[in-house]
């Protein structure tokens, strides 16, 4: 991997880890106010059939912690992605 390539490999795991700790620490203050996570009920099926056919399935399934695994498939394609080559005269 060519240096240059670090720094958006970085910057990219950085920001996927950034916006997880914002999700949990907002979802957690919402819970303590006593507003429970809620399934999403204003998704158009026309636009994303697979999200609003999931209904009231929605809050377990976004409750489960699958950081790991994102952050796992997130670095794989970037590796893949890289290219020694880049950045050379």
């Amino acid at each position: 991997m060519h240096p240059n390539q670090s720094v958006d490999v970085f910057r990219s795991i950085w920001y996927f880890t950034v916006g997880e700790v914002l999700v949990r620490a907002r979802s957690a203050r919402r819970e303590s106010e006593g507003h429970p996570f809620a399934y999403r009920d204003d998704l158009d099926p026309s636009q994303v059939p697979h999200l609003a056919a999931i209904g009231t399935r929605w809050a377990a399934l976004a409750a489960r912690d699958i950081y790991p695994e994102g952050l796992a498939t997130l670095v794989d394609a970037l590796l893949t992605r890289a290219d020694p080559r880049e950045g050379r005269p």
